[in-house]
């Protein structure tokens, strides 16, 4: 069994977690079905984990959980079976981590892992977003960098003034969903660069489970003016201007409207 501050950095390194550039789930012998979990405070959460058929034994699942940029911590093992707030339930080839009100302090990271010829298998990882990340002075943009290369130009989806973490879609594109904001800073939020098509760059950012997503589309060939914050749930209407940054830089790129 692994000690409680069993190290795990390069394994986490090795698959970038906190972006949810999730590798595909038939690719790892531990696997983790809810990639993103968005949930009301003080309801109860299930986190499943499938094993691979190769892989058996309680004793040897273990949870763990990272949060504000840190090392994962040990949570759980199965063979404990409850923790403090925590439970696990294990049948062969399937464990789930057990949550019975979960709160704001619960978001973050979950990881299951399997030990095995003295090392971990690490699940793909379920991020738990608990709560409502959205308040009045909220805002969502989406960002063309200067110079842009590319023919669209790579577009990014920027966050301000959020609460919490969020879930960054691009819906009719092929880029994945993206959690931003699980490190603790939530001051801008900016996902990674990349083309959006399907949709004119339609990007989509959901601040909590019941609430609508606020949605922001461009127009490639827009034209300059002026952009007024939008509402929860509207869909964007500026046209190209510079976002609020923090310290009045506009460096990052434009906003992009339609």
């Amino acid at each position: 069994m692994p000690p409680l501050g069993f190290s795990c950095t390069k394994a986490l390194l090795a698959t970038g977690l906190l972006l949810l550039w999730l590798a595909p789930a038939t690719l790892l012998a531990v696997q983790q079905p809810q990639p993103v979990l968005l949930v009301e405070a003080s309801t109860p959460v299930d986190i499943s984990c499938i094993l691979d058929e190769t892989l058996d034994g309680k004793g040897n699942v273990f949870w763990y959980r990272r949060v504000h940029g840190e090392r994962p911590q040990l949570i759980l093992s199965c063979l404990e079976e409850v923790q403090g707030e925590f439970s696990c339930k294990y049948t062969k080839g399937h464990a789930v981590l057990h949550i019975a009100a979960a709160g704001t302090n619960h978001t973050g990271l979950y990881l299951c892992t399997y030990y095995i010829n003295s090392r971990l298998e690490f699940g793909n990882g379920t991020a738990l977003i608990v709560g409502d990340s959205w308040r009045a002075q909220s805002w969502v943009r989406v960002l063309a960098p200067h110079g842009s290369p590319s023919d669209p130009p790579g577009l990014v989806c920027a966050v301000g003034n959020a609460s919490g973490p969020v879930l960054v879609s691009w819906p009719g594109g092929p880029r994945p969903q993206e959690v931003l904001g699980l490190g603790g800073s939530t001051e801008l939020l900016i996902s990674p660069a990349g083309i959006a098509r399907g949709t004119g760059g339609l990007c989509e950012v959901r601040f909590n489970a019941s609430g609508p997503p606020v949605r922001r589309s461009v127009e490639l060939h827009g034209a300059k003016g002026e952009h007024e914050p939008g509402h929860r749930g509207e869909q964007g209407t500026g046209q190209v201007g510079s976002p609020p940054l923090p310290g009045g830089s506009s460096e990052l790129g434009h906003v992009w409207g339609n």
